[in-house]
């Protein structure tokens, strides 16, 4: 018997920034598995994962980025890939998160790897689908002194 995905608004502050993030999860005793959509994608690109029985169990979360399906940003001007870091950060603190699995698609899979980059101790495995991943871009907000 799979147990089912609650869906939740999670009201949080990202750096300034009021947030509604539109997530999904399902808990367990497992170390979670975290979703991060693509650009254009919602966390229902997901939901269907809980159903095939190698993923009987495992705990899952998954949200709508700042910007993309029900997720409501205050000030969608800070929108950028070191804010969707921080703001995966914030969602991880949120449901008492420490280690996990990450998987991410396109946009969030250039986020995960940045995710993966800035917490490597929290990170047990990173899988990108299909994602616009370059290890360059993981240094375009940081300076260079």
């Amino acid at each position: 018997m799979h147990s089912e995905i609650k869906q939740e608004v999670v009201a949080l502050n990202v750096q300034g920034v009021e947030l509604d993030i539109a997530a999904m999860h399902r808990a367990g005793e497992l170390a979670p598995i975290v979703f991060l959509h693509g650009f254009g994608s919602t966390k229902e690109d997901y939901a269907d994962i809980v159903h095939y029985p190698a993923f009987a169990g495992r705990p899952v979360i998954a949200y709508d980025a700042p910007g993309c399906g029900a997720t409501r940003c205050g000030d969608v001007s800070k929108i950028s890939i070191p804010f969707l870091v921080a703001t995966a950060k914030a969602v991880l603190d949120h449901f008492g998160i420490g280690q996990f699995h990450l998987v991410g698609h396109s946009m969030g899979g250039l986020t995960a790897l940045m995710l993966a980059h800035e917490a490597p101790d929290r990170v047990l495995s990173f899988t990108d689908i299909e994602g616009n991943v370059a290890p360059e871009d993981c240094f375009l907000s940081r300076q260079v002194t």
